[in-house]
C-alpha cells in the first residue's frame, strides 16, 4: 500500500520546508558579516550551514509526525521562532557593542578579560574606554584583553550575528502552516444541522470522508484530513463533525447531503460486515447517477470492488509508482474549494 504521507501531498509541507531552509542558508551567506571579523567568505558558508540546519531542525519534527501537526503547535512553534529571532538580534547586538572596539575607523574584535598590563593601565586611568585603550595600544587588542578572551569575543561575535535569519523563516514557515488550518477551514463545533428531506439542501463542505475506524485507516484518514485542510478545503469527519447529540445514522446522512463530494476510504477492513452501515446510507442517499458523480472510492489497499461501487473509477492509492499522484488526482476532481 502506498504510504499515507506520499498520498497525501506531503510534498507541499515539505516543499514549503525546504524552500525555507535553502532562504535561510541563502539569507546568512549573503548577509554581510560584523567588520570586524575577518575572513567573511569562510564565515558565510559556516553561516550558511547553522542556518539551513535551525530551520530544518524545526520543521522536520512536524514533516515526520505529521499527527503533531496541529495549528495551536504551529503557532507556537512561530511564537517562540519569534521570540527567539527577536533575543538573538538583541544578543547580537549586546555582541558587537561589548566585543568591538574602533581603531583608525575600523572595528576590531577585542576582549573581555584584561592583561596583568592591561589591568594596570586601566587602572591607572579608568576614565579612558576600549577604543581609547585600544588606541593607546596602537591597535594591537592582544596588548591589553588577554588572546583566549579576544578568541572567545570572536566567536561570540560570528555566532550570533546571523541566527535571527533561521529564527524569522522559521517563525513565517509555522504561520503559513497554522493559518490554512485556523482561518481558511475553520472546525465548525456546533453547527446547525439540516434535516434530510426537506428539498434543497445547502452545500456546506467540498467532502465528507467515510472510513472504518480501525487504526491503520484512522491514521490515514487523519492525515488527509489535515492534507485537504491545509489546501483550503473543508472536510466533514464523523469524530469532530457530528453533532454529540444527535444520531449516528442523521448526522451520517446530513454530512452526505451537505457535501459536494463523499469519499469513502476502502481497504479489506471498510468493506466487512461491520461497514454495511455506510454502504447502505451513501446508497440511500445517493442514487446511482449521483452515486457516480460524486462519490469518490479511495483504495488504499488491494481489495474487490463491492456491486455499490460499480462503474465508479475511483482513485488507486496501492500502485507504488503511480503515474499521477493520487492526491493530485483527489484535488483534481474535487476541484476548487467552495469560497
Amino acid at each position: 500500500m502506498t504510504s499515507p504521507g506520499r498520498l497525501l501531498g506531503r510534498h507541499r509541507r515539505t516543499l514549503l520546508a525546504a524552500a525555507g531552509v535553502i532562504f535561510a542558508g541563502i539569507a546568512a551567506a549573503l548577509m554581510p558579516p560584523p567588520a570586524a571579523l575577518a575572513e567573511p567568505g569562510t564565515r558565510a558558508g559556516i553561516a550558511a550551514l547553522v542556518s539551513a540546519a535551525i530551520v530544518a531542525s524545526a520543521t522536520l519534527p512536524f514533516l515526520i509526525w505529521r499527527s503533531v501537526a496541529r495549528p495551536v503547535l504551529w503557532i507556537a512553534l512561530a511564537v517562540s521562532a519569534l521570540v527567539a529571532g527577536v533575543a538573538s538580534f538583541a544578543v547580537s547586538g549586546y555582541a558587537e557593542r561589548t566585543c568591538t572596539a574602533t581603531y583608525a575607523g575600523k572595528p576590531v574584535v577585542i576582549g573581555t578579560e584584561m592583561t596583568p598590563l592591561g589591568a594596570a593601565y586601566k587602572r591607572a586611568n579608568p576614565e579612558l574606554a576600549n577604543d581609547d585603550l585600544l588606541f593607546d595600544a596602537a591597535g594591537l587588542a592582544e596588548r591589553i584583553w588577554t588572546p583566549s578572551s579576544i578568541g572567545r569575543c570572536r566567536a561570540f561575535t560570528g555566532g550570533t550575528y546571523f541566527l535571527a535569519v533561521p529564527f524569522l523563516v522559521v517563525c513565517l514557515l509555522a504561520t503559513a502552516e497554522a493559518v490554512p488550518a485556523t482561518i481558511l477551514s475553520p472546525v465548525r463545533w456546533g453547527a446547525a444541522a439540516s434535516k434530510p428531506g426537506d428539498g434543497t439542501v445547502a452545500v456546506r463542505y467540498d467532502v465528507f470522508i467515510s472510513y472504518r475506524h480501525d487504526p491503520i485507516d484512522r491514521a490515514f484518514v487523519t492525515e488527509l484530513v489535515a492534507a485537504l485542510e491545509a489546501d483550503g478545503y473543508r472536510v466533514a469527519i464523523d469524530e469532530r463533525d457530528f453533532l454529540a447529540n444527535a444520531s449516528f445514522l442523521f448526522e451520517m446522512e446530513r454530512c452526505i447531503r451537505e457535501s459536494r463530494f463523499t469519499l469513502a476510504v476502502i481497504s479489506p477492513r471498510y468493506l466487512e460486515s461491520g461497514n454495511a452501515l455506510e454502504e447502505a446510507i451513501i446508497s440511500k442517499v445517493l442514487d446511482m447517477g449521483d452515486r457516480k458523480r460524486r462519490l469518490i472510492p479511495l483504495v488504499i489497499e488491494a481489495v474487490p470492488l463491492p456491486a455499490w461501487l460499480y462503474g465508479i473509477v475511483g482513485i488507486d492509492c496501492t500502485k507504488r509508482d503511480p503515474l499521477v499522484n493520487p492526491y493530485d488526482k483527489l484535488r483534481a476532481t474535487l476541484g476548487a474549494p467552495m469560497a
